[in-house]
């Protein structure tokens, strides 16, 4: 009769000895890649966290909207230029009437032609117009300076993007080493089981107990490097580098506490748009004020239409000086410039809504990292205690005294006190990263 715990051991081998094998080519393929690639790809280095911001701007699809608000106000500018230069026209006229006037001279009777036409060119130049073409270029330089800050902060989201990335990354090499570790340390148990149980000392169940725990350490490096990988994909598409998988990222290592300052570009983009409001403003005033110009004309007309007595085809010419001054709008300009005032005090309540919003924030942050800081601490002693009890069952299961059951728990239980510990370590750094960067001060 087949033994089914016997049939269910022989399973388990064939289960670790064909992992075993698949593995072991699977090691040989990504050392044979990772020369390959040493030769062909960007060494191993540090690279800093400022320098991937840097490449995440300049890769970013919408920082081509720099060079379009650039080349917008250049031409709004020279268009605005060129309306202040003499204008100049061509004007032609022609008409058939009725009847026209007739002069007695006496026994005859001059009578003015039905038919009359004219072309003229005409030439206006305005010499004075109370700054408005000033006022002109103050708006549109101001427009283009809230669109700049307005693209600044929509970049800015980039920084928190790349913050997640790098400590994720960062998170599951750690987590990654700790599994690997801990694989090894449990391969050195299981040859020891092995020949124990090979000397007639252990059961086969012990042995098969740890290798059951040894194939699923390595499924779960298997998963965190798959999660590494695809972390470094979305990376590299977002800063357009390509990193070699052992990169090193440098990142600020500062008292964060200190740092209270708020640089956002949101204050930038607050103050840009209050300015522009108050260019509009210096736009409605220049409008109530004298604009002097000068004009000329020049041409020919049939009959003279600057000396009625003259009924012959002429040239004639003309020019002159001519003041125009609305100074009366009947209070729409003074509406106009209480609108403004409302909208940049509504423009100053949302920057106050902000900062008071980001202070909110940052006190948050401040209370997650004297957390984090406290859990690091008490989960370093925490693993030293549970490193110590792992030693302890090692010894015990050696000598035969307890079962492979209760290493395993004791391993799992020292796994996730080191797995915690790192997450905290970590998770302590991102938050003062993202401390610096809710400021502004990265």
């Amino acid at each position: 009769m087949v033994n089914p715990k016997k049939c269910l051991y022989t399973c388990i081998n064939q289960m670790v000895n064909h992992s075993k094998t698949i593995m072991k080519k699977l090691n040989f393929f990504i050392t044979f890649l990772l020369f390959v690639s040493s030769h062909s790809q960007l060494t191993s280095r540090n690279i800093a966290l400022e320098e991937l911001y840097l490449a995440a701007n300049t890769h970013y699809p919408l920082i081509k909207d720099a060079a379009l608000i650039d080349n917008i106000e250049a031409v709004n500018l020279a268009v605005i230029k060129r309306d202040a230069l003499p204008k100049v026209s061509l004007e032609g006229r022609g008409q058939v009437q009725s009847e026209n006037i007739s002069l007695p001279l006496g026994n005859t009777v001059l009578e003015a032609p039905l038919e009359t036409w004219s072309t003229s060119v005409n030439i206006d130049y305005t010499l004075y117009n109370g700054g408005l073409t000033r006022a002109k270029k103050g708006i549109e330089t101001a427009s283009a300076n809230v669109n700049r800050n307005a693209l600044a902060v929509q970049l800015r989201t980039l920084k928190d993007q790349i913050n997640t990335l790098i400590f994720a990354i960062s998170l599951s090499r750690k987590q990654k080493q700790i599994l690997e570790n801990s694989r090894n340390d449990l391969m050195t148990n299981i040859k020891t089981l092995q020949s124990a149980y090979d000397n007639g000392i252990a059961l086969e169940s012990e042995v098969a107990t740890l290798k059951v725990r040894e194939l699923e350490l390595t499924s779960d490096i298997v998963a965190v490097a798959a999660d590494i990988d695809t972390y470094f994909i979305l990376l590299e598409q977002l800063t357009g580098k390509t990193l070699p998988k052992d990169v090193q990222f440098e990142v600020p290592n500062s008292n964060v506490l200190d740092n209270r300052d708020i640089q956002r570009p949101e204050n930038a983009l607050f103050d840009s748009q209050k300015s522009f409001y108050a260019a509009q403003e210096a736009s409605i005033a220049a409008n109530t004020l004298p604009k002097i110009s000068v004009f000329a004309q020049g041409g020919i007309g049939d009959p003279n239409p600057l000396n009625f007595s003259d009924f012959s085809t002429t040239t004639f010419a003309l020019g002159g000086i001519r003041l125009n001054w609305n100074f009366l709008d009947f209070g729409k300009g003074k509406k106009e410039k209480q609108r403004l005032k409302v909208q940049s005090e509504q423009i100053e309540v949302d920057k106050e809504v902000f900062l008071f919003d980001i202070t909110s924030k940052s006190q948050e942050f401040q209370e997650k990292i004297r957390a984090a800081q406290l859990q690091i601490a008490n989960k370093t002693n925490i693993l030293a205690l549970q490193k110590s009890i792992l030693s302890q069952t090692k010894v015990q299961l050696d000598n035969g005294v307890i079962k492979a059951n209760d290493y395993v728990t004791q391993l799992n239980a020292t796994l996730n006190a080191e797995q915690e510990l790192e997450f905290n370590k970590t998770q302590l750094q991102q938050l003062q990263i993202e401390y610096l960067t809710l400021l502004g001060q990265l």
